[in-house]
């Protein structure tokens, strides 16, 4: 097995006939088709470079990795990151197009020319299966003199939703239509792909700028590939744009609008727009409702929805994608794997005086790069990040020790002093508790003889954290505990533990399974509470 670097479009384009082939051999779908691949690398050449990969056994075409290279941007590593092509809003589940039976001569092949290259500091792919990131793994793990190191991690993808066969559907629909609708709206498929298109880049950018962020209709290389690819798409019966307007509206007056792909037995909400005016409305629900009945009458069997910032428009579960990340020998590509890794280690890392030695190793290692990378990784080591699977331990409630759910209403039928008293005994404020409680977090109260000893707040939801600055957004089966206090009276009882555990078998029976805790270094007591439970 042999591999060869394209990064000439031409050359890739003359593969046409091959690329076909094996991508029916391999079942690629919509998103490693060459006409997907070939329209996105038209409308990106010239901005990055094409990296595209390609194994060959003797003269046949063994296997592909389409990728292409982001020159260095912004940010304190200047990094050069090889991403895959053709991964608009986030469709892609996959990145190597091989046979199965090919899948470690295959990755072998590709390891070993990318290893010789020192174009390029990061590569960050979706890889769509365990045995293929096993073969990743062993490939790098097989020749201990090979610069590249890796690492794979399951992280969330989209949300989704199974769909029912079509005589199931209302039954599906009543199980997951929220209240909340749009009265007179009307659903309609766009006869013309442009106008489709016009229709959904407008609200995009009407939605984007009510949010003050950037559009993705603001990309001007994306909405060249959507003008090259999607017409042609609808005209095939593989893509639709579904707009929403009210009944008697005028053309061009839609409140939301979307573009779905067809991939096989699934669909794909690629963008969604919606009329700020109309979010709250309801609009992206009215017009999800629509799409999923459009994919079950089409025999789909899975639907996924576009990214969002907010909650999905409809009940929906969260995909998981195994992301792949390898580092290159290069001094930028060894520093940021030291710089990612630099979080995970505070926790193995004893005594706080450690940390600045091991900041002083990455100065030392390149000083010319890192100085502001880890200033702003430096801002993290004061505090230890907590990851830990919910498994219960069984930790008795000793003597008068009592563990129980605090529910808002049992707050709320405290009389004011009782509630003040309670409140203060927590190191807590009426206010502050509401807050939490508004977002729906789950409360796990102590009492010893009847008192308050002790309080978890654990969310679900996304929390602004101050000490770094940024949101913690937990994902599907996942929460973040942001406080735990224990009473000075009754530290040393095992209290913290004992709620700790009580709020596994509570998050457990809800299908959470992982916990996230960030925790100030000089806190010592939280520290061994969390290394107990």
């Amino acid at each position: 097995m042999r591999c060869e670097i394209l990064h000439d479009g031409q050359a890739f384009g003359a593969l046409a006939g091959e690329w076909a082939q094996l991508a029916h051999d391999a079942d690629a779908g919509l998103f490693l088709s060459h006409r997907w691949l070939e329209a996105w690398w038209r409308a990106y050449r010239g901005i990055d470079e094409l990296w595209m990969l390609i194994a060959r056994d003797g003269e046949r075409l063994a296997g592909a990795w389409p990728l292409h290279l982001r020159a260095p941007r912004s940010g304190a590593l200047r990094m050069s990151e090889l991403r895959l092509v053709g991964d608009l809003g986030g469709g892609g589940q996959r990145s190597i197009l091989c046979r199965p039976a090919e899948v470690d001569a295959v990755v072998e092949a590709f390891l070993a020319t990318l290893d010789g290259e020192r174009g390029w500091d990061l590569l960050e792919a979706p890889i769509a299966t365990r045995r293929t990131a096993d073969a990743i793994e062993r490939a790098v793990a097989r020749d201990n003199t090979r610069g590249i190191k890796s690492d794979l991690s399951e992280v969330p993808g989209r949300a989704y939703a199974d769909l029912p066969p079509p005589d199931r559907w209302d039954e599906f629909l009543r199980a997951r239509r929220p209240t909340r609708t749009l009265p007179g709206a009307v659903y309609a498929q766009a006869e013309s792909a442009e106008r489709g298109l016009e229709e959904l880049l407008r609200l995009l950018r009407k939605e984007w700028t009510a949010r003050e962020a950037a559009s993705p209709a603001a990309d001007p290389q994306a909405v060249a590939f959507l003008g090259d690819l999607v017409p042609e798409l609808h005209a095939k019966g593989q893509a639709r744009l579904g707009l929403l307007s009210f009944d008697g509206a005028k053309p061009g007056s839609a409140v939301a609008a979307d573009l779905v792909v067809v991939d096989g037995e699934r669909q794909v909400q690629l963008l969604r727009g919606a009329d700020p005016e109309h979010l709250q409305a309801g609009a992206p629900i009215e017009l999800a409702v629509y799409e999923l009945e459009a994919a079950v009458d089409a025999g789909a069997r899975r639907f996924e929805f576009a990214p969002s910032d907010g909650d999905s428009p409809l009940k929906a579960a969260t995909s998981r994608t195994l992301r792949l990340r390898l580092w290159n020998r290069t001094t930028v590509g060894r520093l940021h794997r030291g710089v990612m890794s630099l979080a995970g280690a505070m926790r193995g890392i004893e005594g706080s005086g450690s940390i600045p030695r091991a900041l002083d190793r990455l100065r030392g290692a390149a000083p010319d790069v890192v100085q502001r990378a880890v200033a702003r990784v430096a801002t993290y080591a004061t505090l230890h990040l907590y990851r830990g699977e919910l498994f219960t331990r069984d930790v008795r409630e000793a003597g008068d020790l009592r563990i129980r759910l605090l529910p808002r209403e049992d707050f709320e039928k405290l009389s004011e002093s009782e509630r003040d008293e309670f409140a203060a005994r927590l190191d807590l404020q009426p206010g502050y508790c509401r807050q939490k409680w508004d977002r729906g977090d789950t409360v796990v109260l102590a009492e010893v003889a009847g008192r308050p000893a002790g309080i978890v707040w654990c969310a679900r939801a996304a929390v602004y954290v101050p000490d770094i600055g940024r949101e913690v957004r937990p994902g599907a089966g996942e929460c973040y505990i942001h406080d735990v206090y224990v009473h000075p009276d009754e530290r040393g009882r095992q209290v913290a533990p004992a709620m700790l555990d009580f709020l596994a078998r509570e998050l457990r029976a809800r299908d959470v399974y992982r916990a996230w805790a960030l925790i100030e270094r000089t806190n010592v007591a939280s520290t061994r509470a969390f290394e107990k439970a």
